[in-house]
């Protein structure tokens, strides 16, 4: 039984079995074959039984009706004749499947200047009218029909698409729709200087699948770039323009069609299609409508391109945005620091009047006292009562003597802590302010915290004691509080070459793995609300680094964690340190 394959602009193709003696054809929704698209008539055509096959006949369409390439008004079908209806491509089969010898195929090999071409297009409206000897009004009416209406399509759909794939894709499914194209390609340069390459290149009735390798001839490229021409060629294996191409002869391509991509900037790539099916697929209207398509691509290929420039740049600000935000939020910081260094110098230099001259006088007189009550203990004349009771109270004065000089050995850790007189840039010994931050920790964490001291031979070092000396109480006080029943922390230096090692070890709960790459960011803290805010160790962090030295944790759950931090021995002010506390 005789039956139709039809081939749609895109999706698979459907065949339809021929029983009835008639058929009807046409965009209309009560023919026997509905045929969607603008280019194809309410009643375009039928389909009427002649004997054993089958007779196709025009009826008054805008656009017709092509046989194996030629425009017919009636022609009787044999095996294998394709028949092109608008943007459908109806291929019709007999049982035999015996291949038919049809009439000679007029072939097309033609150049056009592209510049011409488009300009004539975009002035169509323009044109005269007036019947002459060169001019076919009929067929420069049918032209206009199917030119106009398509542009006017592409442009619209073009209008609402953003990147280049989208253009790209837009224009080919377009071209489907209009010309006998099998497999079309958009091949775009990187650079004026380099090859074009295939972006975007769809197939025929396949266009979710992943089409195969487009090459296109190298001396052809160059002569549609430089000289700007659109190129159709009938056969490409037997044109001396396609032939000597390996790619064509590969490939065994025949029916091509290419135009230059031409922008404001400059050349952007070449349209291409192709159909390897058929000779003379395509034709000079053909190639009109191909350039007017490569004209409309080109400039939405170039907008596009325009608007992936300013994605760019706008990801490129923002990214700038957060990072100078990043550096404002590290100098507020540093601000806030040296805020809080100032304010602890003016808390201690308080603490250290109000308390050191009134708890110096107190120490003085307690030991003069017990000097005095020693002596009178021992004069003659003393009833071993009298005796008994001045010794107890030399011990009392002995006592309390020396609860103010522990008194005033705290205030000298404070004092030595925040070195109100050392607050500039200076050579100290890290073993010093280490001292002075484990004597200033918390009696109760004393008594469930062994602190284990092993400090090593170290040289002094330049750096700002006040800075150093905070950083250090930081880490001591987190490996304490690491700890939450007994246990030990050890601290220890050592020099290694020109380095001076300061180690803090804990014997604590560790820091889980996912937690290790955010400990020094600010605001990070596991301690929970109210416990800490965290700024302990980011403040570690910077001090640390403004002395180009180095920070490293090691950690394993329940196995403690430990700090290691490493600080040159030889710095200068202005090389090391970015900021001075105020």
């Amino acid at each position: 039984m005789p039956r139709l394959v039809i081939k749609k602009p895109l999706g698979p193709a459907t065949e339809m079995p021929l029983s009835l003696d008639a058929y009807s054809l046409g965009r209309a929704t009560d023919n026997h074959i509905v045929l969607e698209g603008s280019l194809i008539s309410r009643r375009h055509g039928h389909l009427r039984r002649e004997g054993a096959g089958f007779r196709i006949a025009d009826t008054g369409s805008h656009n017709g009706i092509y046989v194996n390439g030629l425009k017919i008004e009636e022609a009787e079908l044999k095996d294998a004749d394709e028949i092109r209806i608008g943007n459908y491509l109806l291929t019709y089969r007999t049982d035999d499947g015996r291949p038919q010898v049809t009439g000679p195929v007029e072939t097309v090999t033609v150049e056009a200047d592209y510049d011409r071409v488009v300009s004539e297009l975009t002035m169509v409206s323009r044109r005269p009218v007036t019947p002459s000897p060169q001019t076919d009004i009929r067929l420069e009416s049918e032209r206009e029909r199917r030119t106009l209406p398509l542009l006017y399509e592409l442009s619209r759909a073009l209008s609402t698409v953003r990147s280049i794939d989208e253009v790209s894709r837009k224009a080919l499914e377009l071209l489907f729709e209009t010309t006998q194209a099998e497999r079309a390609a958009v091949f775009l340069m990187e650079s004026p200087e380099s090859p074009p390459l295939p972006r975007v290149v769809l197939e025929r009735g396949n266009a979710r699948a992943l089409p195969g390798p487009v090459t296109i001839s190298s001396t052809v490229a160059q002569r549609i770039l430089t000289e700007r021409k659109g190129i159709i060629t009938a056969d490409a294996k037997d044109d001396p323009r396609f032939a000597a191409g390996m790619s064509v002869v590969m490939s065994g391509l025949r029916s091509i069609a290419c135009a230059p991509l031409i922008g404001q900037g400059g050349t952007l790539g070449i349209l291409y299609m192709e159909n390897n099916r058929s000779i003379g697929a395509f034709s000079q209207d053909d190639l009109e409508l191909l350039c007017a398509v490569a004209s409309q691509l080109a400039l939405s290929a170039e907008n596009a391109r325009f608007f992936e420039a300013l994605q760019q740049a706008n990801e490129a600000l923002e990214a700038k945005v957060e990072e100078r935000t990043a550096e404002l939020r590290e100098s507020e910081l540093k601000r806030y620091q040296a805020e809080k260094m100032a304010s602890l110098s003016r808390l201690v230099a308080g603490v250290a009047h109000e308390i050191n001259n009134p708890l110096g006088a107190l120490k003085g007189n307690l030991e003069i006292v017990t000097v005095l009550t020693g002596r009178l203990a021992t004069a003659e004349g003393r009833t071993p009562k009298e005796v008994q009771l001045l010794e107890q109270l030399a011990k009392l004065g002995h006592e309390s003597a020396a609860a103010c000089g522990r008194i005033l050995g705290v205030v000298r850790s404070l004092r030595s802590f925040a070195r109100l007189d050392e607050a500039g840039f200076k050579m100290a010994n890290v073993n010093e302010g280490l001292e002075a931050a484990v004597r200033l920790l918390d009696p109760a964490t004393r008594q469930r915290v062994e602190v284990v001291v092993n400090l090593g031979e170290i040289p002094p070092i330049p750096c700002f004691p006040a800075l150093l000396n905070e950083a250090f109480m930081n880490l001591l006080f987190n490996a304490c509080q690491a700890i939450k029943q007994k246990g030990q922390v050890f601290l220890s230096t050592r020099r290694e070459g020109e380095e001076v090692v300061v180690e803090f070890r804990d014997t604590g709960a560790g820091i889980p793995r996912e937690h290790l790459s955010k400990i020094f960011e600010p605001g990070f803290t596991t301690k929970g609300v109210g416990v800490g805010v965290g700024l302990g160790l980011p403040i570690v962090h910077r001090v640390v680094e403004e002395h180009r030295g180095t920070i490293h944790v090691a950690s394993e759950p329940g196995q403690g964690s430990t700090f290691t931090v490493r600080l040159p021995i030889a710095l200068d002010k202005q090389a090391g340190v970015k900021s001075v506390p105020s």
